[in-house]
């Protein structure tokens, strides 16, 4: 069960619409954000769609294919056209969860748009690996790497390779994205990408 979302709540209408399409050619899609307060930034309000290809079909189905440190592995449609499946939902949601405290949190249906967007780009003929989705606040305080008020701790981040790729090239592809549509952090790590969809940021740190 997914006790963040409801139906209503992810229902979202012109969410990345032909989105992929139009900013590998260009387009000039922009999120507007309207953080709550500080600190408590929810990912993009608007998304101004206005200059994005014409939408596809109203069926459209969007896949993920991922795999996480378990060796568990998830390929499905997640959403069809702008309704998300609560069912394939619910199981992404396990497994982005907490691997160390078997603990599940939210899994904002953004982020998962945001990694097959990534993904599509690769045709989806590669998995995505995750390293980290859904972090405890124990569990991110136990990494010594982890920033203190880290995304992942609102379910909000992943940190990603896409196995047989340069990882290099997954970091530029999520920073493209980033710029044009004015938000996602990434990070570049040089073994993995981080991902998240919080305010437009990048940095690189070598572990």
């Amino acid at each position: 069960m997914i006790k963040p979302f409801s139906t209503a709540s992810i229902r979202r209408r012109g969410l990345l619409a032909g989105l992929g399409t139009a900013v590998l050619a260009g387009g000039a899609a922009r999120a507007q954000a309207t953080p709550q307060a500080p600190g408590e930034w929810d990912g993009p309000q608007v998304l101004d769609l206005r200059n994005l290809a014409p939408s596809p079909a109203p069926d459209r189905q969007r896949w993920i294919w991922i795999q996480n440190e378990a060796r568990e592995e998830v390929a499905l449609a997640y959403r069809t056209g702008q309704d998300y499946d609560i069912r394939a939902l619910a199981r992404l949601q396990h497994l982005f969860r907490d691997l160390r405290a078997s603990t599940a949190g939210p899994i904002p249906p953004l982020l998962v748009d945001m990694l097959s967007l990534i993904q599509e780009r690769f045709s989806y003929t590669r998995p995505i690996r995750l390293i980290s989705g859904y972090r405890t606040p124990a569990t991110n305080a136990s990494l010594p790497f982890a920033a203190p008020n880290s995304l992942h701790m609102r379910g909000m981040a992943a940190d990603i390779v896409v196995p047989g790729l340069p990882q290099a090239d997954v970091c530029s592809l999520a920073m493209m994205y980033s710029q044009h549509l004015g938000f996602m952090g990434v990070g570049w790590y040089g073994s993995f990408t981080h991902v998240d969809i919080g305010p437009k940021a990048s940095w690189t740190r070598m572990l």
